[in-house]
């Protein structure tokens, strides 16, 4: 008899911890999937989509000027514009991301770009992934920027981001 009670607590127990271990999954926000990569997106949070674009204006692949011995870089011009006579989109805070791709796009090294920088930046100097592979720079139209109020519960607005993508992803 004893045996029987013992095995009835250990499944209550057991129906507990699961009971327990769904309280909150929904709470928990997923990471969504990254948006379709290209040279021109328009720029895109979850379900807003902004009325800017980013494009890859050029790239090339050449050694880095100030560290040449560390391999090949790819130096990328890129810009953002508005698409609307508002140019207050224009000024929101974002970050892109741009990744150099091989030829059967698989990713060799991303960046990020902001509207609000400089219009050209460096993928690398790196040896591994060796960037002189590189068949084209894409832009991921996805937003990266959480938001000033991220993490915090009461002021974010429930905005997650895609994962970072890294060198050996699909595009």
């Amino acid at each position: 008899m004893a045996s029987w009670s013992r095995l009835g607590r250990v499944g209550n127990l057991a129906a507990t911890i699961i009971a327990v271990a769904g309280c909150g999954a929904d709470d928990v926000p997923l990471t969504p999937e990254p948006g379709v990569a290209a040279r021109k997106v328009t720029v895109i949070r979850g379900d807003q989509t902004y009325p800017m674009t980013a494009e890859v204006i050029d790239w090339e692949t050449r050694p880095h000027p100030q560290v040449p011995e560390r391999g090949m870089a790819v130096h990328i011009t890129y810009r953002f514009r508005s698409t609307s006579s508002d140019s207050s989109a224009i000024s929101e805070h974002v970050e892109l991301q741009a990744c150099a791709v091989d030829g059967r796009r698989v990713v060799l090294l991303c960046t990020s770009i902001f509207n609000g920088s400089s219009k050209d930046c460096w993928l690398g100097p790196s040896a591994d992934p060796d960037l002189a592979r590189t068949a084209d720079v894409l832009i991921l139209p996805d937003q990266m920027y959480a938001g000033p109020h991220a993490g915090d519960p009461k002021d974010h607005d429930g905005y997650v981001p895609p994962r970072n993508l890294g060198p050996g992803d699909q595009l």
